[in-house]
């Protein structure tokens, strides 16, 4: 288990635990720390990252050496790449870089799709994730239909939900029967462009039978998700490098736009194309 990981499952401040495990520690070896770190929330993860790249502000060999090594380990990751996109693309790269987590420790995307839910909806999703978790607390009326990919969706409900909350598990292969009990499903992504959302494995085949059921589709991207196609282009062709495995093996797959009807942000539900023109990423050729 990673520091990142040990931090995140002990504590109800991982920030501040975080900060306890590594002061002192060697800027290298924080990067390395961050680098390695799994399954860990967006927003920890940008937070540490920034205070691992701080050290090399000043320094733009080094940065951009740090930044492309980052990627390199976490490179589904578009909160990473807008991240270290706004510091390697501003002149005072140490106030861009605090700025832009300071934008991403204020996301309100969870609450505004916790708002956007009408009364008694079941919502459908590929996966336990964070949003998951905050819907059940927020909206005690919603259902739930959880795809459980990887076995771990029973721990997730036992750990962050009530008893009495309406959440139904079902295996990947009956995918196609859970989504008739749902109302809404659940697109969460790791990254998305304007063709393209990168999310769970098997997030195409859900959203291609709930519009073929007219179930609305909604997709999920937090600041710093969503990208302009050329550092969403960059950021999957990373992606595809680094992967050792074929596509039906990965964890995450590619899921086609089209197939999106709207995306919760920060800033409320939107198309896609707005989605990606509000997201702001820089663009940075020397990253990829």
């Amino acid at each position: 288990m990673s520091v990142l990981q040990t931090a995140r499952n002990g504590s109800a401040e991982p920030l501040a635990a975080l900060a306890t495990i590594l002061r002192g520690v060697h800027p290298i070896e924080r990067l390395r720390y961050v680098a390695r770190a799994t399954h860990v929330p967006a927003d920890v993860l940008a937070r540490e990252t920034a205070m691992a790249l701080a050290d090399f502000v000043g320094d733009d060999a080094g940065l951009l050496i740090a930044c492309r090594r980052i990627l390199d380990r976490q490179a589904s990751s578009g909160p990473l790449v807008w991240l270290v996109a706004h510091i390697l693309g501003s002149p005072n790269q140490r106030k861009a870089l605090w700025d832009a987590v300071e934008l991403l420790e204020e996301d309100q995307t969870y609450a505004a799709l916790a708002y956007s839910l009408p009364d008694d909806a079941t919502v459908a999703a590929v996966g336990w994730t964070d949003a998951i978790s905050t819907l059940a607390r927020k909206r005690g009326d919603l259902g739930f239909v959880i795809v459980d990919t990887d076995g771990s969706a029973e721990y997730e409900i036992d750990r962050w939900v009530d008893d009495g909350a309406q959440i139904t598990t079902v295996d990947a292969e009956a995918t196609a029967q859970g989504l008739f009990d749902a109302t809404h499903l659940l697109v969460h992504f790791d990254a998305l462009g304007p063709k393209h959302g990168l999310g769970p494995l098997g997030s195409f085949g859900a959203a291609a039978v709930a519009r073929h059921l007219n179930m609305p589709v909604w997709g999920l991207a937090s600041t710093g998700v969503a990208l302009g196609e050329r550092m969403y282009a960059g950021l999957t062709g990373r992606w595809n490098a680094k992967a050792r495995e074929p596509r039906y093996l990965r964890t995450q797959e590619e899921i086609p736009v089209v197939l999106i009807d709207q995306v919760a942000t920060t800033a409320g539900l939107m198309d896609t194309e707005r989605a990606v023109a509000a997201g702001g990423c820089p663009i940075v050729p020397e990253l990829f």
